[in-house]
């Protein structure tokens, strides 16, 4: 029987504890509904297998939840939602919020906790304007954070909301679309809050709907978008100054799955690292992407809490909202993922990243641990923190 040395074995147990945490991994918050999935028609009335439900957002340690489902009378609420079970906490004040195609629909959350909410008006214009709501704090009653009839003339906005930022820095960037085929729009709104003020940004090289349902900030000048309706997905990756945009870059999702209906998406950064989620609205599975380069995507990995048949999501909608990034002290870091699907219900994952260092140390030794795991089993996955349970099924992609 071939001996393996202190030395080697010293190396091994490094290398292990390296390896086992260069793994991306996106497992279920199993806490949250039936196994990391708060199902459609169930129990709380306000998540429906109808199309009411189209915002999410995270902020102040609670998912918010925009749903136009009629309860005892009232079809403007927005949620208040424990993060770690999916419960209902309560609602915001809704009072004073009227008008539009939609009078509530997306969300958003600024970096000082300040929450947004904006209407769909199909037809931009004085009479039905596109307006955004905030509440200061939970406890607050909502203020008319902007409103305009002119940020594009007839066009169709607030399908989208995103939010970057805090305080008079804040800014949102906004889904716009507009039916008027002599002069199609391309590209997004971008709104200051604090200041009462909204830029349309054109970005000629898109197309119409490039930016309508899904969109993120990457940082305060670039957004991305998802393009509607694509045999290939792909989405744009932009920058942006005042009202003028450009294309930088159409990367292609890199799916292995079902990627036609890759259509909604979140961007943010765990560890270091930057990272992209992408929500599929046909079977509701998601995908998460090292964006590192945001012009070629890497696939990390994809999982689905959903279960037997589901809703058609008719209209593509919803939305993908984070959770803040820990640092999990041994390498790691994780932040909760939570999704909408519209008629599909909301899911809810927890992704644990390795810190660039660690990937890149892991990977120098990649022949000695080939050797140490001819001597014993490596064990990769753990509790990633102190009462959560995340169970193990999942496509995982390298690290």
């Amino acid at each position: 029987m071939k001996k393996f040395g202190p030395l080697l074995t010293a190396h091994c147990l490094v290398l292990g504890s390296l390896s086992a945490n260069a793994q991306v991994t996106l497992n279920p918050l199993t806490s949250w509904g039936n196994n990391g999935w708060l199902a459609p028609g169930g129990a709380d009335h306000y998540v429906t297998t109808g199309t009411t439900e189209r915002g999410l957002a995270y902020g102040n340690g609670h998912v918010y939840l925009v749903s136009r489902a009629n309860v005892g009378g009232n079809a403007i609420n927005i949620r208040i939602m424990d993060p770690n079970t999916g419960a209902d906490l309560g609602g915001l004040a809704t009072s004073g919020i009227s008008g539009g195609t939609f009078a509530v629909n997306a969300a958003g959350v600024g970096g000082d906790g300040t929450i947004y909410v904006c209407n769909v008006t199909s037809a931009d214009s004085s009479a039905n304007p596109f307006k955004v709501y905030s509440w200061a704090t939970e406890s607050a009653t909502p203020t008319v954070a902007y409103s305009s009839g002119t940020l594009l003339s007839n066009g169709r906005i607030g399908d989208a909301l995103a939010a970057n930022g805090s305080g008079a820095s804040t800014t949102l960037v906004v889904g716009i679309s507009n039916a008027n085929p002599s002069a199609p729009f391309k590209g997004y709104g971008i709104v200051n809050p604090p200041a009462n003020t909204g830029t349309a940004v054109t970005v000629s090289a898109a197309n119409t709907t490039d930016f309508r349902l899904s969109l993120s900030f990457t940082d305060s000048s670039h957004v991305i978008g998802t393009e509607m309706d694509s045999g290939t997905p792909y989405y744009r990756y932009t920058s942006f100054s005042g009202s003028s945009g450009t294309l930088i870059a159409s990367p292609t999702i890199p799916d292995p799955g079902n990627k036609k209906a890759d259509r909604l998406l979140s961007y943010t950064v765990i560890g270091g690292r930057a990272i992209l989620a992408v929500a599929n609205t046909v079977d509701s599975h998601v995908s998460i992407y090292d964006v590192t380069d945001p012009i070629n995507p890497v696939w990390l990995a994809s999982q689905t809490n959903t279960f037997g048949s589901l809703a058609v999501n008719m209209n593509w909608t919803g939305a993908v909202a984070w959770g803040p990034s820990h640092d999990n002290g041994d390498g790691t870091s994780l932040a909760d993922l939570y999704t909408l699907s519209t008629s599909q219900g909301i899911q809810a994952f927890v992704v644990t990243v390795p810190e660039p260092g660690v990937l890149t140390i892991s990977g120098l030794g990649i022949g000695l641990l080939g050797v140490c795991r001819g001597r014993r089993r490596m064990k990769l996955d753990g509790p990633c923190c102190t009462g959560r349970t995340d169970s193990a099924p999942q496509t995982q992609g390298a690290g």
